[in-house]
């Protein structure tokens, strides 16, 4: 078997179509929606485009090539775990599927490990000190056995999302203190 690093997206497509077969269906549905709607919505599209690696006219042309391999293998395409990877996970058309499946986990999967194995498989590791954190501030009151939360008018636990602001706020407070959650 292969170390996580060493899987190729066809290996990773695979995994997915046999763990969660239940999913493909609706997943290959989701694909094509979003495939037609890079396809009918080119003004909006281009318009808002900010990809650097590739022009709308390249995600166009994966987008069409992925439904019509959708389209042309239908049910198949549930069937066989090989026809699916080699359809819609081989070469440059993994670029388009990977993006659908990301979405997919994201808007309309069932099925909460579904989601999980997309963020092993799919997702970039961030390094700890790159994590989205919040952050509430201790006002330690002369010390740490007095420490409170910083609460707002109406006595509830401010919690922040943006460090800076938790910073701020520790430095309005007699002695403040910023934990990451």
């Amino acid at each position: 078997m292969k170390t996580i690093d060493q899987l190729m997206n066809v290996d990773k497509a695979k995994i997915m179509f046999d763990l969660f077969r239940t999913e493909i269906p609706a997943f290959l549905e989701y694909t094509q929606a979003i495939a037609d709607k890079v396809a009918n919505d080119k003004e909006q599209l281009l318009a808002n485009w900010t990809n650097p690696f590739l022009s709308y006219g390249q995600w166009l042309q994966l987008a069409e090539r992925v439904n019509g391999a959708i389209k042309k293998y239908g049910k198949n395409l549930t069937k066989s775990g090989n026809l699916f990877t080699d359809q819609l996970f081989d070469g440059y058309l993994a670029i388009f599927s990977n993006h659908c499946l990301e979405q997919y986990s994201i808007n309309k999967a069932h099925s909460p490990k579904f989601k999980l194995a997309i963020d092993l498989f799919y997702l970039p590791v961030l390094p700890i000190n790159n994590r989205n954190y919040s952050h509430i501030v201790l006002e330690l009151h002369g010390g740490p056995q007095y420490a409170a939360i910083v609460t707002d008018e109406d006595g509830n636990n401010r919690v922040f999302d943006n460090r800076e602001e938790a910073e701020t706020e520790a430095a309005d407070c007699q002695d403040g203190m910023v934990v990451d959650l």
